[in-house]
């Protein structure tokens, strides 16, 4: 099985609003793609969308794995002047359906993503 990985800039989700954003992320991911999204999804965001896939959970969309960057914590003057100004300095989100996230390692600046079909005689044990 190919795995089909989306890469998604912080301006297709900007204008959008936080159930927009739901909706759109679980299109995707339902379509068993892999998604990266330039910026970080606030701590909000990400309860959304695991709180909108646990509604729609079933043998076919078991759910999905997360694992978000946040942004630098170092602050300069242009850091504090888009965060003044709404914006945000960075950060990346990884998304993937359950099914084909084996295991996802993650330390403070860096995320490793095994993905692949899993096989269904082990997860029967």
């Amino acid at each position: 099985m190919d795995i089909e990985i989306e890469f998604i800039s912080a301006d297709v989700l900007a204008n959008k609003t936080s159930q927009e954003k739901m909706d759109f992320l679980l299109e995707k991911i339902k379509d068993d793609k892999i998604i990266v999204i330039e910026e970080s999804l606030t701590s909000r965001e990400e309860a959304m969308l695991i709180e909108a896939t646990m509604k729609q959970v079933s043998k076919k969309f078991p759910g999905v794995e997360v694992s978000t960057l946040r942004e630098r914590t170092a602050e300069g003057f242009r850091e504090r002047l888009i965060k003044m100004l709404g914006g945000r300095t960075g950060g990346l989100t990884v998304i993937g359906p359950s099914k084909l996230v084996k295991k996802v390692k993650k330390d403070p600046q860096t995320i490793s993503l095994l993905a692949g079909e899993r096989d269904k005689d082990k997860e029967k044990k």
